[in-house]
């Protein structure tokens, strides 16, 4: 019996290949759209709370502001805000970070009034 080749398989045309069903689908597989995708309800939330205690901070830093104004004089409201920030702002056990943070966003002056005190401060006393 004489020994037959079998037919060698013609690779199939790129046209002939875009009109296969399946071609749309490994397309779509390697390009997949992230319209539909969402992230996990952990992180949902966690974003949530993140936000809503910026809200919180926000609306506190507020409330305190109009109090101080409230007072009758600029003593009484250095003194209303010293206290607040000590015993609200600040844990009975604090951390160097959140002494900074309470001294950094509470205690600080605009920079022109800084340097009007720094130039106050230096000039000689007659």
């Amino acid at each position: 019996m004489p020994q037959q080749r079998k037919k060698r398989r013609e690779p199939k045309r790129k046209s002939e290949r875009n009109n296969h069903p399946r071609s749309n689908q490994s397309e779509e597989s390697l390009n997949p759209s992230n319209s539909n995708l969402q992230p996990p309800y952990s992180t949902v939330c966690r974003q949530r709370y993140h936000a809503n205690k910026c809200m919180y901070e926000k609306q506190f830093n507020h409330e305190l502001k109009m109090l101080e104004l409230m007072q009758n004089s600029a003593y009484d409201s250095m003194r209303f805000h010293r206290h607040f920030a000590i015993t609200t702002l600040w844990p009975p056990l604090h951390t160097r970070k959140e002494i900074e943070w309470v001294l950094d966003t509470f205690f600080r002056h605009p920079e022109r009034q800084t340097r009007r005190l720094h130039e106050i401060m230096k000039a000689p006393v007659h």
